[in-house]
């Protein structure tokens, strides 16, 4: 074969192959049942993502154990770029800081690609409640300990309560975990429980129904979809701040070729004023975050909830 025939054979192979690997479907892993932010998220960005990747995006769901069991099922995925996680503060700072036989690392097991929504809690309580403020509900609980519910043991809803504990010690109130943020709001709901935690795209719905009363945000700024409800931080617990965010990681091992053409597609998913929108109606914020200040950020989340755990002596 002469040298320029040689060549060129060489260079179709090489980009037969590179349009063969960019065709391969890629999974989404989503390590919470379908219904909740988490999902609602990822079946949105798959979308899009699609698009600029050039390929299928497959949303998976594999929920269990605060998270755990579709971390680590990723965690153990081949590093081919085509399997990505959509960790959570839960699965990546949370849980190493409650359950003492965590299947994976999120340190050690994956490539981080970039941080990139962030939603708050917020706080509510039945609409016909004489709790209106959150002023009433600190008078209430010192008279009576009041009870909240949350989606789980070591979810941030759970976390929400524990922190207004921690922030201000007089405030009695106790956890009533639940499966799930559905059936707490039942239970709000019926009267079983006296206030909640859970990520405003959950009980939204429900506040903008009339059937809950919003009383504050755990962001310290207002969300969009309620600019008159107020930080918690600005109603008398100074410093409180809980968000829930969610990131995009690869196995461990993933070459930076794939981590550069998920960013790649990211990028322009983000710039996208219907994506946006989408986005904004569900209470979902843009918070791109990659490389040091990913880093960086992590680490800052992994030591708050350690010493948050710790105080509360949650363990799993």
């Amino acid at each position: 074969m002469k040298p320029i025939i040689r060549t060129l054979f060489s260079a179709t192979l090489a980009l037969a192959s590179m349009a063969c690997s960019a065709a391969n479907p890629v999974t989404f892993v989503v390590p919470f049942a379908p219904g909740g932010a988490t999902d609602i998220f990822a079946r949105l960005l798959s979308q899009q993502l699609g698009h600029e990747l050039g390929t299928t995006v497959i949303v998976e769901n594999k929920p269990g154990a605060g998270g755990s069991i579709g971390a680590a099922y990723v965690a153990k995925a081949a590093p081919d770029g085509d399997t990505i996680l959509l960790g959570t503060i839960s699965t990546m700072a949370i849980n190493p800081a409650i359950y003492d036989n965590l299947n994976y690392d999120p340190t050690k097991d994956f490539t981080p690609v970039a941080r990139v929504v962030e939603l708050p809690n917020v706080l509510v309580v039945r609409a016909e409640s004489d709790i209106k403020t959150v002023q009433d509900l600190v008078d209430a609980s010192k008279k009576d300990a009041l009870t909240f519910g949350s989606s789980g043991n070591g979810t941030t809803s759970n976390l929400a309560g524990e922190l207004m504990k921690q922030t201000r010690p007089e405030v009695q109130v106790t956890h009533v975990p639940y499966r799930g943020s559905a059936p707490a709001v039942t239970d709000l709901l019926g009267g079983q429980i006296d206030f909640q935690f859970d990520n405003i795209t959950a009980l939204l719905p429900y506040v903008q129904s009339g059937k809950l009363r919003a009383l504050a945000v755990s962001s310290t700024t207002p969300a969009a979809s309620l600019p008159d409800v107020k930080p918690i931080a600005d109603q008398g617990f100074p410093g409180y701040e809980i968000t829930s965010w969610f990131g995009l990681y690869l196995p461990k091992g993933s070459k930076q070729e794939a981590v550069d053409r998920y960013n790649t597609a990211l990028a322009k998913v983000f710039k996208n004023p219907e994506f946006l929108k989408q986005l904004e109606k569900n209470s979902i914020t843009p918070a791109y975050l990659t490389g040091a200040q990913f880093h960086s950020f992590e680490d800052s989340e992994r030591k708050k909830w350690r010493e948050v755990t710790q105080q509360a002596g949650l363990k799993l």
